[in-house]
């Protein structure tokens, strides 16, 4: 056995995160671990890399009782993370990322460069990965991204890797060059923690499955012995989708894209539109230019030509601020980055978009605020000790319901979703899908952007196709076929 923990406990102030937590994992085995946000997953993971430091318990690695203090400790071990949010320096090429945190190789007293490419190319070889090591990161895709840093992972002796959302961005082509990774390294030695929400991947690459609910440790079983609707079942307290009537009337155009073109060239002559009551699907495989086109209709990206009308009258947008007052709203890929301010409150966060709108002659309605927020909180079912939480304690679901809150409160009547449930778990995602098709049913325009095709096909009522930053066809979505969608992605 390569790692085990005994009642392995923490608490933030009189909550616990974890809670007698008692987990194996074995030499050279894939091990799943899955639960709803919140349910003490990334707790787990920073105490495994000594991030947090246990209140009670202990850890037993490879027969003997260790102690982590800090992350230098644990990569001593031969535990290294790759978390869902990419740590590489995005002027670095692939070498110099990959050294981050290592010893140079010298000659004399200089850095001989030569020979640290080198060794790099060696383990590549090994792994059976091609990716580009001269290139900056920026200009890498996001599997290129996710392998350079496995790379830098298995520079040491690795022993577990903990991969955490490692196919939150991914398209299911890009996600399986991963796997077939994952499984190379799993047939050198390597354990595997895999943290994910995409049970599909869970059943395809685990031997074994633990289940977190609540800061405890439900259950864990072998994956042969259990299927996806068991899974749900032991998250979320027998918890099952809500049939919801999807059934739409579609009104007048509401937003029309007429062949934009950015700056950056990313998008070239991209044109769509989206009808009152319909939730148009954006789909196109990594690199394609989905975000780009979004945030050239938002203000984001500077647009070089190109028309965009809401109700049939032109508009010109060359910031957000524009945008919403247009009765538009983006829900950005990285939540983290661009949607949320993690040290400010859920109740700031929820009210950052129209704080103007709080304050009278100067004076600011705080009792106003703190209603309008508790609204919110109430409505979308966000888990939080209160409104004055900062928003970075929150689990991932939960912020991301944080970042919906944000948006209604501007009363859009154009969401462009970019990425809406990425890392979610199954109960949010629902939920998200639920409110998305309330507010089509109310006569808004949704365009959804996802990686997951069978989340497109599950939500769409179309799917817009979008290559080299071009827009392709349009497919309705009755009956349609994933292989149909991903035969137009790839036709040239």
């Amino acid at each position: 056995m390569l790692l085990r923990t005994d009642g392995v406990t923490k608490k933030f102030g009189s909550m616990y995160a974890l809670k007698d937590i008692d987990i194996n994992i074995e030499a050279g085995e894939i091990h799943g671990l899955v639960g709803e946000n919140g349910a003490g997953k990334s707790t787990l993971i920073k105490i495994l890399t000594g991030v947090y430091h246990l209140d009670e318990g202990s850890m037993i690695w490879e027969g003997k009782k260790v102690e982590l203090s800090h992350p230098m400790d644990s990569h001593r071990l031969g535990i290294n993370v790759i978390h869902q949010d990419r740590n590489l320096i995005p002027s670095f090429n692939g070498i110099e990322n990959i050294y981050l945190g290592l010893d140079y190789e010298k000659t004399g007293i200089r850095v001989n460069w030569g020979k640290m490419q080198e060794k790099v190319e060696k383990l590549i070889e090994e792994l059976g990965i091609s990716v580009s090591l001269n290139k900056p990161a920026s200009s890498l895709t996001p599997p290129e991204k996710t392998l350079l840093e496995m790379i830098r992972a298995m520079m040491t002796e690795c022993k577990l890797l903990i991969l955490d959302e490692p196919t939150a961005s991914l398209t299911d082509k890009e996600a399986q060059i991963l796997f077939k990774t994952v499984l190379r390294l799993k047939n050198k030695g390597t354990s595997i923690l895999y943290v994910t929400h995409r049970l599909d991947e869970i059943f395809q690459l685990t031997d074994r499955i633990t289940v977190f609910k609540n800061g405890q440790r439900v259950k864990t079983l072998e994956t042969k012995h259990t299927d996806k609707d068991g899974l749900i079942s032991l998250m979320t307290d027998n918890w099952t989708r809500e049939n919801y009537d999807n059934k739409r009337d579609k009104g007048e155009v509401v937003l029309s894209v007429r062949n934009i073109t950015s700056r950056d060239q990313k998008v070239k002559d991209a044109s769509f539109e989206v009808h009152a009551g319909e939730i148009l699907g954006l789909f196109g495989l990594g690199g394609s230019g989905r975000t780009e086109l979004l945030e050239c209709i938002y203000g984001l990206r500077s647009m070089e030509r190109g028309c965009i009308q809401i109700d049939q009258q032109e508009v010109k947008i060359s910031n957000p601020a524009q945008a919403i007052k247009s009765g538009m709203v983006l829900i950005c890929e990285d939540r983290r980055g661009m949607a949320l301010v993690g040290g400010l409150s859920v109740k700031d966060n929820i009210l950052l978009s129209n704080i103007d709108q709080y304050a009278q002659k100067g004076i600011l309605n705080e009792k106003r605020e703190i209603d309008d927020a508790n609204a919110k909180i109430k409505s979308l079912s966000i888990k939080t000790t209160g409104y004055k939480q900062p928003v970075i304690e929150l689990s991932g679901g939960n912020q991301q319901k944080v970042v919906f809150a944000k948006a209604l409160m501007t009363n859009p009547k154009i969401f462009l979703c970019d990425e809406p449930t990425q890392a979610v778990d199954v109960k949010t995602r629902a939920e998200i899908h639920k409110l998305l098709e309330e507010k089509a049913k109310e006569g808004n325009a949704v365009v959804f952007v996802s990686s997951d095709l069978k989340e497109v096909l599950e939500i769409a009522d179309s799917v817009q196709i979008i290559a080299a930053g071009r827009t392709r066809d349009c497919l309705v979505n009755h009956n349609l076929a994933g292989e149909k969608v991903l035969q137009c992605c790839y036709v040239e």
